[in-house]
């Protein structure tokens, strides 16, 4: 199993038990974009720009 794939495999694993709809889930989430975006600057707007879903959330707004 390639790198990428292992850290994708292990950060599926976070998420799964996160429940967006409470304060304590959108907390957590808040707290692991930062900690991704400190390691790898622009990781997460460079992954957002590829996303169909971000050009429809631009459009909806």
């Amino acid at each position: 199993m390639r790198a990428e794939d292992r850290i994708a495999a292990r950060l599926l694993e976070a998420l799964e038990g996160l429940d967006l709809t409470s304060a304590d889930g959108r907390a957590g989430i808040g707290t692991l974009l930062s900690e991704i975006e400190r390691a790898c600057p622009g990781a997460i707007l460079q992954q957002a720009a590829r996303s169909p879903l971000h050009g429809a959330s631009q459009t909806v707004r």
